[in-house]
């Protein structure tokens, strides 16, 4: 299956899945007080931290190991279910272990929910583990269904629990974790029924993961930092922890903006790596350079968008009580631009063996970025928190250009501004689709 075609499959149950994405967050917003969606935010960048640290390295390695050799996807298979329940069990050990210190850094949220945001990481290892080497077998229809599944399952179980019987934060986690747990379900039995079945884990495939391993994590935790390290440090740098909580809520608006527009540079880039790892460097260059410049056109587009109904799009995704983010939002949005371009490139280079030149750059700027968390915040409050995470982008995003246009020799124009082959290519395949033909 060709790139466009499986990005259309990808694209479209990432479209569904942006839909119920927002009537999940709707409800969050209009049933939980402030302090708890900033709770409910928090145990959310949690989950997704112990999924990145734990499990990220080794489903990009999936991604590596499978496009080279798919007779050894079995082995991955048994060792993504071993290695999910393995984490898991230890991690919960480590929380109840080092409580008093966890309590430190989780900015005072109830040790429940970090318990809960390692079972939920879990899950999504596992579905994310098996989702990778799905992409690499172009099992497409498959790898969409699973995200189908993920926001339908989670969006019915907050209707029943927050609507229905009127609950709160503790039933709108367990909503999250269900929808988790049956899309991981449905990706791992599609997994294993389409290259078999192997429940003994495989040492040999585990250490061929683990060699590769080292630079992926390095890449994935760098990626995560950059990105989140602003929710994170919000908390302490407020002082008072009710405060804290409700700018958290506030910045979750603007952040849940971001991951909505982040989606299609998301799809784009991971159905690029599943192409690129099976590619020579030039044409994978020539991918991505096409890619990227789209991806900057599409995101200027819908941020124009935004900046032009800001106001109503944060009452649609949230309620009139959080008109307070339409400033923060309107300085998020060049770091948003920017950090979807950046991404795809990112992408590129993580199929090419992950050099240190491109893994290391988003430490560097997490430095920046903390540094101007830490002038701006008081200052500012949540808007310096968002100029900080622009700023950030927009360096990270220049020095990852730069560093393509070395590699590949493509001129900036051409890596930045749409082309007329873009739009002659893309009638001709809507002409073709229309008529039936393949693509």
């Amino acid at each position: 299956m060709g790139f466009l075609r499986g990005f259309s499959i990808a694209m479209g149950a990432s479209i569904f899945m942006l839909v119920l994405s927002f009537l999940n967050n709707k409800l969050i917003y209009v049933f939980l007080s402030k302090s708890d969606n900033g709770v409910y935010f928090l145990f959310l960048r949690f989950s997704m931290l112990v999924s990145l640290v734990f499990g990220e390295w080794f489903r990009l390695s999936n991604v590596n190991i499978a496009g080279n050799d798919r007779d050894i996807i079995p082995d991955l298979s048994a060792n993504n279910l071993w290695y999910t329940l393995s984490v898991c069990i230890c991690l919960l050990f480590a929380v109840v272990g080092f409580s008093p210190v966890i309590k430190i850094l989780a900015s005072g949220i109830p040790m429940k929910y970090i318990v809960a945001s390692v079972v939920v990481g879990s899950a999504a290892m596992l579905r994310d583990s098996s989702l990778s080497i799905l992409l690499v077998v172009k099992r497409m229809f498959r790898y969409g269904f699973t995200f189908v599944i993920w926001g339908t399952v989670a969006f019915v179980m907050n209707v029943v629990f927050l609507v229905i019987m009127k609950r709160g934060l503790d039933f709108a986690v367990a909503a999250w974790f269900i929808g988790i747990l049956a899309s991981a379900l449905w990706a791992y039995i599609s997994l294993v029924s389409g290259n078999g079945l192997r429940m003994k884990p495989s040492l040999a495939v585990f250490n061929m993961s683990r060699a590769i391993g080292i630079r992926s994590w390095l890449a994935v935790l760098g990626m995560f930092i950059m990105i989140n390290v602003h929710v994170f440090i919000i908390g302490p740098l407020a002082g008072n922890a009710v405060e804290g909580l409700a700018m958290i809520a506030v910045f979750s608006v603007c952040f849940r903006i971001f991951q909505l527009l982040q989606r299609v540079s998301n799809v784009g880039g991971m159905i690029l790596l599943s192409h690129v790892v099976q590619e020579e460097k030039p044409k994978g260059f020539l991918m991505t350079m096409r890619v990227v410049r789209n991806i900057i056109f599409f995101s200027i587009v819908f941020c124009l968008m935004v900046l032009v109904a800001g106001k109503s799009v944060i009452r649609i995704i949230s309620s009139s009580s959080y008109q307070v983010a339409y400033i923060p939002l309107l300085l998020l949005l060049p770091g948003i631009v920017a950090v979807n371009a950046g991404s795809i490139i990112n992408n590129m280079y993580w199929g090419h063996g992950y050099p240190y030149k491109v893994i290391l750059a988003p430490f560097a700027v997490t430095v920046v970025g903390v540094v101007l968390d830490i002038v701006l915040l008081p200052v500012l409050g949540v808007s310096g928190v968002s100029l900080s995470f622009s700023v950030m982008g927009l360096l990270w995003c220049v020095y990852m250009v730069i560093v393509f246009r070395n590699d590949s020799g493509f001129p900036f124009n051409a890596i930045l501004f749409p082309q007329r082959e873009d739009v002659t290519q893309a009638i001709s395949r809507v002409r073709l689709a229309l008529s039936g033909g393949e693509q």
